[in-house]
Parts: structure tokens; sequence; C-alpha cells
């Protein structure tokens, strides 16, 4: 039974039921609001994102065609070369390159043009190129080996073939190469090359 209530006594007023003082939004539930708020401050953080730079296009590097050296320059290239070869073992080769065929008379010059065209056409930057007589030109190759140094030596053949003075001329080209043996000297596998062109010309 209830127990009896003195009248005397006031009753206790009720209790006012407690509001909630903080209320969850309505998106609490949305898992990806964090990861937006995060990298929301992750970009405030880094700052602007820069535009991406435009790099300016590469030069083209220009190709300087090989000039022929005077005598005392090639020979002291060869020497410089053949020294590098006995110190360090670098690959290197020559070719011994002369005119046959052709009219003995002053079309020589235009012949010779049409073989020093060649050589600027075919040869590299670093090639050292000479006339050493009216019929005779040598290409030294530093950092040459054989198989190399033969495929040149083809092309500089198509290329004076192609010129319009070997064709009126009827003239053509010899080419000999010469490459430094391993345990070998540049010098002797020059002077073996001169050997042979020399066979050739009095076998002719």
């Amino acid at each position: 039974m209830p127990e009896p209530v003195d009248p005397a006594i006031p009753p206790k007023p009720a209790r006012p039921r407690r509001t909630k003082k903080f209320v969850l939004p309505d998106h609490h539930h949305d898992e990806r609001e964090g990861e937006r708020a995060g990298e929301h401050i992750d970009a405030f953080l880094d700052g602007p994102v820069a535009p991406p730079r435009s790099r300016p296009p590469a030069a083209e590097r220009v190709r300087r065609p090989v000039e022929l050296d005077t005598r005392p320059d090639w020979m002291a290239a060869l020497r410089q070369e053949a020294a590098r070869h006995a110190r360090y073992g670098r690959p290197a080769s020559v070719l011994l390159i002369e005119l046959t065929g052709g009219p003995v008379s002053a079309a020589v010059d235009r012949m010779a043009r049409a073989v020093a065209d060649a050589i600027r056409a075919e040869a590299r930057e670093t090639d050292r190129a000479v006339r050493l007589g009216a019929l005779s030109f040598r290409l030294l190759l530093p950092e040459t080996g054989g198989r190399a140094a033969r495929i040149l030596a083809e092309r500089l053949d198509r290329a004076f073939r192609a010129s319009p003075d070997s064709r009126s001329l009827g003239a053509d080209l010899t080419i000999d190469v010469a490459t430094a043996a391993r345990q070998g000297t540049l010098e002797d596998a020059l002077a073996d090359s001169e050997r042979r062109l020399a066979s050739r010309s009095a076998g002719r």
C-alpha cells in the first residue's frame, strides 16, 4: 500500500526533465565528412596549388660540320690519340682515303671537294680530317673500333658516289681502315694500312 500523505507537508515539486545540452548534426553518420574536413585542412596547410610550369622547348643542337685540319694540327691530334690508346686502351681508328680514276688534271680539285663534302656530311664533330696530297685524305676517329670505322667508310663511299662531280668525272674512292690493336699501337696500324694502299696502287 502507498504510504499515507501528511497534509502538513507540501509535496515535492516534480523534477524537471533535463534537455540535451549537445545535439549531433543530422549528418553525423556521414563518414566521408571527416575525410572532406581533413582534405580542407591539408589544402589550407599546403597553400594554393601552383600551376604546372611549362618547360621551354629544348634548343635544337646544331651539328658543326667537320673542317679539314692543317697537317701539323692533324699530326698532333694523331699523336694525342695514339697516346690515349697506349695509356688507357681506348679504341681509335684512321681512315685512309685515296681518290682513284677520273682525270688527272684541273678536275682533281673538284674531286677533292667532293671527298671533303662527303667527310663533312658523315664524320662526327670529334673526328679530325686532313688532306695530305692532291688525292689523299686521312680521317682520325677517336673512340672508334674497327667495325664502326668500316661502317663509316661505307657511308663515305656512298656519299661520294652520290655527288654530281664523282659521277661526271668517273672518280672512285679507295678506303683502308687502320685500327689500333689491343696490344699494338695506332702508329703501327696506320703504317700497315699505308703499305696495303701502296700495294693496291702498284697492282693497278
